[in-house]
């Protein structure tokens, strides 16, 4: 699994300002898994995936490898195993291929990359994708599950404009 690090900051009061403003009260149990419980707000849970290597540091999970899958005309590019840990957006919105061939999902006048679930296969001829637990899906179908928005990552398929760019990530179904 890829990891993103991330280092916590304090403010000059001890906690952010909607911390501030928020009444109620709050429960923190420490450890590998850091629950916090608050009354009056929300729940959150988060569990990293490694240790940290320095002090304030905090490992989240990021999505790992994927695979590319092309044809003469398109590109899939897929999650290359299970996720371990699960973005909690909607992912939604209209499948479309790209000028350069990759699927992208449409929302408005704007295309985003996309990459599919764990065991999503190209169908013969490239002009539509099995997706399992969801069926088969091409241009111009509407998909509805669920993953999270971020940057492309470094082996994301270059004609597809990638690294960096915006990216959905597909991942349950």
């Amino acid at each position: 699994m890829s990891e993103a690090r991330v280092r916590a900051r304090r403010t000059k009061a001890g906690r952010a300002p909607a911390a501030r403003r928020r009444r109620g009260v709050s429960v923190v149990f420490g450890g590998v898994l850091g629950v916090a419980i608050t009354f009056g707000g929300a729940l959150t849970a988060c569990a990293p995936t490694a240790q940290p290597s320095e002090p304030g540091e905090t490992i989240w999970p990021a999505p790992g490898p994927a695979s590319t899958t092309t044809t003469d005309t398109t590109i899939l590019y897929a999650a290359g195993r299970e996720p371990t840990a699960v973005m909690e957006a909607r992912v939604t919105g209209t499948l479309a291929l790209s000028e350069g061939g990759c699927w992208v999902v449409g929302t408005g006048d704007e295309q985003t990359f996309v990459q599919f679930p764990f065991g999503s296969v190209l169908t013969p001829g490239g002009q539509s994708i099995d997706v399992p637990g969801f069926g088969t899906v091409g241009a111009g179908d509407t998909i509805d599950g669920g993953g999270g928005y971020g940057s492309a990552p470094a082996d994301a398929p270059e004609a597809c404009g990638a690294p960096g760019q915006p990216m959905v990530f597909w991942q349950t179904t």
